[in-house]
């Protein structure tokens, strides 16, 4: 079987903050935007009750038209409540986001700027990123996004500095 990572969706708790932040610091474009009346889904487990709500939901793309989005959604009715464990510490169930970026430096300074918070300054590495599941020399950041998800950021570089 053959299958391909489309998108992945993360919730958050203001669409319009999160679709400036992943514009900003990312590139990234919507690629589709609706409202969703959750009692259409009725086996999303989401809120206190599954089968009601509200939620505005965007799927963000970069430069390829069908692969690499993210899904933003927004549950606005009723609106969720604050997480029961801490965003700031990664464990079981937590989200981390790994992106490509062209200029790892200004995206770090955009992620600031947009209340994303800098884990980690750009520093000179190595990640995973070719092929054949090998290293590639990087500029490298980790930050977490305005609701507190763990991103890792990097910028292939010709060679180590």
């Amino acid at each position: 079987m053959r299958s391909v990572l489309r998108r992945a969706t993360i919730l958050v708790r203001d669409l319009d903050r999160s679709m400036a932040f992943y514009h900003g610091v990312f590139g990234l474009t919507p690629y589709a935007e609706l409202n969703v009346d959750l009692e259409r889904v009725p086996f999303f487990p989401v809120g206190p009750e599954p089968r009601s709500g509200a939620s505005r939901f965007v799927i963000l793309k970069g430069d390829d038209p069908l692969i690499g989005m993210i899904g933003l959604m927004e549950i606005t009715d009723p609106p969720l409540p604050e997480p029961v464990h801490d965003v700031r510490r990664l464990g079981i169930g937590s989200t981390a986001l790994v992106l490509s970026v062209s200029d790892a430096d200004a995206a770090a300074v955009a992620a600031e700027n947009l209340r994303g918070s800098i884990l980690m300054p750009v520093t000179t590495a190595r990640n995973l990123g070719n092929k054949d599941g090998g290293f590639v020399p990087a500029k490298l950041f980790m930050a977490r996004d305005p609701d507190g998800y763990f991103l890792e950021v990097f910028e292939e570089t010709a060679q180590a500095d």
